[in-house]
């Protein structure tokens, strides 16, 4: 599985490898980032690389798959996006940053719509849930662009740089993907039928 990429017209997305370890440095270094994730800040030297080399280590074993962004027009890494399934429940929460010159640009709605089709149609899941600070609502954004439903807000659910904070809620189901995919699909034979 560790051969796999995901890409549609935006980007394109591939396991995390050693060669994503400067790009990782630079772009993770950023306070932005670390303001809505759990990536330290100041970001320490040689973090990239042990964030890889756990990464690559989740991927051997199976239990967490974080792949590399790339914006396909610039072939340049753009950030992260990490999938943790739980298997006794069938299930997976899903993580992600995107470097601040990539904001903007579509690229966390186009990976994370790769990655929900990767979990259900690779990793057969039935429910891959997400969930953001209430302060980054470009992120829950995202979520709803990815056709993820808010499910609620956490109140005081995360410690993070010194303070609990709430955290606010989506998911997709299976069923829903399905119903998505398959209304899609009827769309484009609809489309090129009128051609």
């Amino acid at each position: 599985m560790e051969d796999i990429v995901l890409e549609d017209a935006l980007a394109r997305m591939r396991p995390i490898a050693d060669q994503d370890i400067p790009s990782i440095q630079h772009l993770a270094s950023a306070e932005e980032i670390a303001r809505n994730t759990f990536v330290p800040h100041p970001y320490p030297p040689g973090a990239a690389a042990e964030f890889v080399q756990k990464a690559q280590e989740h991927w051997q074993n199976e239990d967490g798959f974080v792949f590399a962004i790339i914006e396909k027009e610039s072939g340049q890494f753009a950030g992260c996006m990490g999938i943790h399934p739980t298997p006794a429940h069938n299930r997976a929460e899903v993580g992600y940053w995107i470097g601040l010159p990539f904001w903007g640009r579509g690229l966390a709605t186009a990976a994370l719509r790769l990655l929900i089709q990767f979990g259900f149609e690779e990793l057969k899941l039935n429910r891959i849930a997400a969930g953001h600070f209430p302060q980054n609502p470009a992120s829950g954004r995202v979520m709803q662009k990815a056709d993820m439903r808010y499910e609620g807000r956490l109140r005081g659910t995360r410690f993070h740089r010194g303070e609990y904070k709430d955290e606010l809620h989506y998911a997709i189901l299976r069923q829903d993907y399905e119903t998505r995919t398959a209304a899609a699909g009827a769309g484009k034979t609809k489309e090129t039928a009128e051609d």
